[in-house]
């Protein structure tokens, strides 16, 4: 099974450089992604001083754990055993590796329950109908992040999101809310657009993004993170 994010994402070229302008004006940049470690400091180390993993689960400030929340033993079996009814395929995360469960690609796959610990997971369907049943099944439990028009999803467990990482990112380090700015396009943002002082969506962005921002830039790949930030004074 291939992991979901390695379809070839890329950072705009126009991101990459107002990134590096605005750290080079000594302001922090965080990454927030649902996404796990190793894949991002592979990937991104580049771009940002910091990252949120997991949708807010694990947060890195350079080398240093800001905030670590792992599932619990109890939340992660009776997400399986949902999805299982369900016969969903999914994948959980940890600092290291993935681990595979459910129906994928046709067949049952047992889950190592004895991986731990582990801080959020994406889900497989075989189609929107059957992702409708996922969905409400886990409402109580987690938001799903569908992947575009992919057959995947990552989740976001309830009790721990974006907002609620960078809210304790924000107190750990001193920093006002509104000198905070976040950027979001996904279900998994609305959380971190809320908490922060000033809430950006791209432009393409769901609607419930863009409902709940202060300001719809331009596309991701029409330049929207460089034209926000000029729009905020942040950058030239």
């Amino acid at each position: 099974m291939t992991e979901p994010w390695r379809e070839g994402f890329t950072v705009p070229e126009s991101a990459q450089n107002a990134l590096k302008r605005l750290r080079n004006k000594d302001h922090l940049v965080f990454i927030c992604t649902g996404r796990p470690v190793y894949y991002v400091r592979e990937h991104f180390g580049q771009y940002a001083d910091g990252f949120i993993c997991f949708n807010g689960r694990y947060t890195l400030l350079n080398e240093s754990v800001l905030y670590d929340c792992p599932l619990t033993q109890d939340q992660v079996k009776e997400i399986i055993e949902k999805l299982d009814r369900l016969k969903a395929g999914y994948t959980f995360f940890n600092n290291e590796a993935f681990y595979e469960g459910g129906y994928l690609e046709g067949r049952y796959h047992e889950f190592d329950t004895s991986v731990f610990p582990l801080y959020n997971f994406n889900v497989w369907f075989n189609g929107w109908d059957h992702f409708d049943r996922i969905e409400r099944e886990l409402n109580d439990i987690a938001v799903l992040n569908r992947h575009g028009q992919a057959f995947h999803a990552d989740a976001t467990i309830l009790g721990s999101d974006k907002g609620d990482a960078i809210s304790h990112v924000l107190k750990k380090l001193n920093v006002d809310r509104d000198d905070s700015y976040a950027f979001g396009d996904g279900s998994n943002d609305v959380s971190m657009l809320k908490a922060v002082g000033h809430g950006i969506a791209m432009g393409n962005s769901v609607e419930k993004v863009k409902q709940c921002a202060e300001f719809v830039t331009k596309d991701f790949h029409d330049d929207g993170v460089a034209y926000a930030l000029k729009e905020y004074g942040l950058i030239k």
